[in-house]
């Protein structure tokens, strides 16, 4: 456990082999040898000269209040105003003395008075806090007796935990609470193989909110309105969660912990599994509190330090790569991405086959023959088949119907598929060249100029996360979009200083649709920005919102939306206006980078009756992982006025 293992007495005094003592032993008296051996053997007190006082005081002078790996072991952070400590612990249950929150020297004077009680059982502070117990044992060289804790040595058998997989699943954009992604551990036992790692266990901390409506989900989750709980499962559940609900692809960075770190671990969950932590869905999440768990194991590398603010899981990922804690990686496609390249390597015919076989439109002994009357081979008829299974299976889960509406169809396909001995001999879906961690970074500096109707102006932009359409897109979504707190400041040439616009969140999801697949693309964004008016360009809020359709174009995709916003500001006689108008696009990739070809109009319903309008070409160069070059072409249309605007930026991500 990162050097406190070092503390351990040894077995012979510095300098003394044991082929050295054995020899010594035969050139002497028995009596004399009794007396060596006295003397050489480890000094260990008696426990009853390992009193209370005596412990403390010898902690004090080690100074291990101070010590990282006690300060880990507490979950203690230092506090930005006055260089103090405060556990983010929010029970007091996991607090031994009454100041315990807020001192770790306190703490820990208790934490020693408490496991030298007397006693024996699961209630004994021994078997409550093993992880405490057993690197005190070490960082003060005292060798108690052991205790009986049935409970804890049941649960660890159960676990049966040799080493420990980081599980990373990717970004999904229809929960507030996953739009970043996830993190989570996976205990890997003894002998363990990719066959069978779905019968490992995990542990997952995730905010504890039953029943509640997703927004209102991310609104409290912002401010720590639920509970946060640790709980250990079977990974088979989450793998059903992320990997099959949810379509998620999944990926797993096994780490190099030593055994005896991965005990110390499993100890301190054991420790914190009935301990309330205080959620927030940025700061103090699940990949923050996971970094919290490793810190316990290597104390000095101190992780969660690294995020005092907002820990974006992927770059909670980046951080232990950084650190040399992952030895390998492995990717674990979703059951939507299987699918997917099922579907792309069948052609057309069999594809529509596939489709009207899962639909119910032709039978499952009819497989063998395509729509346009062309005769199958056995190979050909298994794939057609095993598509139309998996999409009645993926029909199940994204479409909440019960196994029973569609028990019939899938039993008819899986005997039509039985009654052919030939392979599908599907390509197995290929690992991505970079994965999510290796993207860009999450936050965003933008420096640069341009002109706006003739008038020459500089900008500096600051994002602090985290992908948006035209940024670097290897090792993020196609189509996703999640930015928060972006700011644009710039500096007319006549005008002088200017808040361009200052952005609180945007988030997009265009997905493409095909005659399997159906989703919906959708928007909203809340800021502030400038409209161009007859009278000028005032700032106005607005809250804004889309919907619609997106299709696979040649180089990228397109959509249509429908768009409404809700604008707020001083040139509105009300102080507010709503509109409402078609937005459309090209997203593509391509000329060194990606780019964004697109039309947004709105026409105004409640006064000023009148549509504006913007035409643009967004173009990305990708320089190198974190730089990049951006050009943005513009003609807008506003209140009897039109402008057009150049904005060329080089920005840096980190």
């Amino acid at each position: 456990m990162g050097g406190v293992d070092n503390n351990v007495i040894p077995a012979f005094p510095a300098g003394m082999t044991d082929q050295r003592f054995l020899l010594l032993t035969r050139k002497v008296p028995i009596a004399a040898c009794c007396i060596l051996l006295l003397l050489f053997l480890p000094q260990r007190p008696a426990q009853a000269a390992f009193d209370v006082e005596t412990l403390q005081l010898r902690a004090e002078r080690l100074m291990l209040y101070r010590n990282a790996a006690w300060l880990a072991l507490g979950h203690y952070r230092t506090e930005l105003v006055g260089g103090g400590y405060a556990g983010e612990a929010d029970d007091r249950g996991f607090f031994l003395a009454s100041e315990g929150k807020y001192d770790p020297r306190a703490e820990l004077r208790a934490t020693i008075a408490a496991i030298m009680l007397p006693g024996n059982g699961d209630t004994h502070p021994r078997c409550r806090f093993p992880a405490r117990y057993h690197w005190l044992g070490h960082a003060l060289s005292v060798n108690l007796p052991p205790i009986s804790c049935p409970a804890l040595e049941e649960w660890r058998t159960t676990l049966n935990a040799d080493g420990v997989t980081l599980i990373f699943p990717t970004a999904y954009l229809n929960s507030p609470s996953s739009m970043f992604g996830h993190t989570l551990l996976r205990l890997d036992r003894p002998g363990q193989n990719d066959d069978n790692a779905r019968l490992a266990w995990s542990i997952n901390y995730a905010a504890h909110a039953e029943d509640e409506n997703e927004l209102f989900y991310a609104w409290k989750g912002l401010f720590g309105g639920y509970p946060g709980r640790t709980t250990v499962q079977p990974y088979y559940l989450k793998i059903r969660e992320y990997h099959n609900w949810e379509n998620r692809d999944i990926w797993e960075y096994r780490l190099n912990l030593s055994r005896g770190e991965v005990d110390q671990l499993v100890r301190h969950v054991w420790e914190i599994m009935p301990t309330r932590f205080d959620y927030f869905f940025v700061g103090e999440n699940c990949s923050y509190r996971i970094l919290s768990l490793l810190d316990v194991t290597r104390p000095n590398l101190r992780l969660a330090q690294q995020f005092p603010i907002a820990a974006i899981p992927a770059d909670t990922v980046r951080a232990l790569v950084a650190a040399g804690l992952v030895a390998d990686t492995r990717f674990r496609p979703s059951a939507a991405s299987i699918l997917s390249s099922q579907i792309e390597q069948l052609n057309a015919d069999e594809r529509s086959l596939s489709l009207q076989l899962a639909n119910g439109e032709r039978k499952p002994e009819d497989a063998q023959t395509t729509p346009d009357a062309r005769q199958l081979n056995g190979r050909e008829s298994a794939r057609v088949l095993e598509t139309a299974y998996d999409f009645l299976r993926y029909r199940v889960i994204d479409e909440k119907l019960t196994r029973e509406e569609n028990a019939d169809a899938s039993l008819s396909l899986l005997r039509a598929r039985s009654k052919l001995n030939a392979p599908a001999d599907f390509i197995p879906p290929e690992r991505p060249a970079v994965r999510d961690d290796q993207g860009h970074g999450s936050s965003r500096v933008s420096l640069g100029g341009g002109y706006y109707d003739g008038q020459a102006f500089g900008e500096l932009e600051l994002r602090a996360a985290y992908h948006d359409l035209t940024d670097p897109w290897p090792g993020y979504r196609k189509g996703a979009q999640i930015t928060f707190l972006d700011a644009d400041l710039r500096y007319y040439q006549n005008s002088g200083l200017m808040l361009e616009s200052a952005q609180l969140f945007s988030i997009r999801s265009l997905s493409p649709r095909n005659d399997f697949f159906k989703p919906l693309s959708w928007g909203v964004a809340v800021g502030a920005q400038r409209r161009l008016t007859s009278n000028g360009r005032p700032l106005a809020g607005y809250a804004d919102g889309n919907a619609g359709f997106s299709y696979d174009f040649p180089g990228g995709m397109v959509y249509g939306q429908i768009g409404a916003s809700l604008e707020v500001g001083g040139e509105f006689t009300q102080g507010v206006n709503i509109a409402l108008g078609p937005r459309v696009g090209w997203l593509y990739r391509g000329l060194g980078g990606q780019g964004l070809l697109s039309f947004d109009s709105g026409c105004y319903l409640i006064e000023q009756g009148y549509c504006a309008g913007r035409l643009g070409l967004l173009h990305t160069v990708n320089l190198s992982n974190n730089l990049a070059v951006t050009l943005d072409l513009a003609r807008q249309r506003g209140q009897n006025i039109y402008a057009n605007e150049l904005d060329l930026r080089l920005q840096y991500y980190f």
